[in-house]
């Protein structure tokens, strides 16, 4: 390959907008080509801002181009590169453009509403913000949150799951200091019936919750039962010292189940997947392998490559609910 290339990156971090900036320096006749690749490939190149393709890509400038011109790679969910050409390759040589795309993170969206009023809000290790408030630009994934007033119990809950695009809506009660309570229900439809732990507990109301004390610190499982809704049972750990939330949602008998989804990805890429033993797919190069349709049972996902140690977990979708596992798998010794 003849002819040098010298390639000078800037990264320019700016709200809402991110490039790469470079320089390309060629030696200075036409005739040449550029062979222009990314990672990963299928990116759009452009040139003075016209798209003339998309990588990997061949591109022998004609004679009306002009230098200098501005290069420009990009896809979507990537940060766009710019590169600035000074000088066009001389006639029979090739110059290789080779670039590693910078993902975008995804966000979300975690929207918090308390009572009572005046409470403090704390996303991870943020300052505190009062509620109600709006987190915009969240990344996806597991977030920590911690609300606190004087005199009531602080409420923790380091399970916060932000999808990208797309909003996570928490409304918290907070138990004064002096209540022994420690478990808030709520329902949807109102007018629940509340058993606790195998003991009724109370019924859920449209604009009052129910709470439920004093609970052993541990596990309690939680059922609500309402003529002409199917039951929705679900297992929280409760603290003497802390405000534990529960929500359930209620389907009428009358209703189809809603099927669950479960979304995979694995560190490295190239995972096989077998759910209960059948294999459902790949884990993609990018994002996650996504299984929908997955009616509410018990499953065993199990998550196997070549030169890595089998990873199995035990999963029990609800109706409508969305499992996500994220695993780095380890390297077999």
């Amino acid at each position: 390959m003849k002819g040098p290339i010298l390639v000078f990156f800037v990264i320019l971090f700016l709200t809402g907008n991110f490039s790469v900036q470079g320089e390309v320096q060629m030696n200075s006749q036409n005739g040449g080509s550029y062979s222009i690749t990314s990672v990963p490939a299928g990116a759009y190149v452009k040139i003075n801002g016209i798209q003339i393709g998309i990588t990997p890509l061949l591109y022998i400038p004609n004679s009306s181009i002009l230098v200098p011109f501005s290069l420009d790679i990009g896809k979507p969910g990537y940060y766009n590169i710019t590169l600035n050409v000074s000088q066009l390759v001389h006639s029979g040589a090739q110059e290789l453009i080779s670039l590693n795309l910078i993902p975008m993170p995804k966000t979300g969206e975690i929207h918090i509403t308390s009572h009572p009023d005046g409470c403090l809000i704390q996303l991870d290790t943020n300052k505190t913000v009062p509620s109600p408030y709006t987190f915009t630009s969240v990344p996806e994934g597991k977030h920590s949150i911690v609300i606190s007033k004087t005199g009531y119990k602080s409420y923790h809950n380091s399970q916060i799951q932000v999808e990208p695009d797309s909003l996570t809506a928490l409304q918290i009660y907070l138990i004064p200091n002096y209540e022994r309570k420690e478990l808030v229900v709520t329902t949807s439809p109102p007018d629940a019936n509340i058993i606790v732990d195998e003991i009724y507990r109370g019924t859920s109301l449209k604009n009052l919750p129910l709470y439920i004390g004093p609970l052993g610190d541990g596990q309690h499982t939680v059922l609500a039962r309402l003529q002409g809704y199917r039951e929705n049972i679900a297992t929280v750990s409760t603290k003497q010292d802390l405000s534990t939330n529960l929500h359930l949602f209620l389907n009428s008998v009358n209703q189809a189940p809603t099927s669950s989804s479960i979304r995979i990805k694995t560190i490295p890429i190239g995972s096989d997947v077998t759910l209960n033993g059948i294999w459902v797919g790949t884990v993609p190069e990018t994002g996650f392998l996504i299984l929908n349709d997955i009616p509410p049972n018990r499953y065993k996902i199990t998550l196997s490559l070549t030169g890595y140690q089998n990873y199995s977990e035990w999963v029990f979708p609800i109706e409508g609910e969305t499992i996500t596992i994220d695993k780095k798998l380890e390297k077999m010794i």
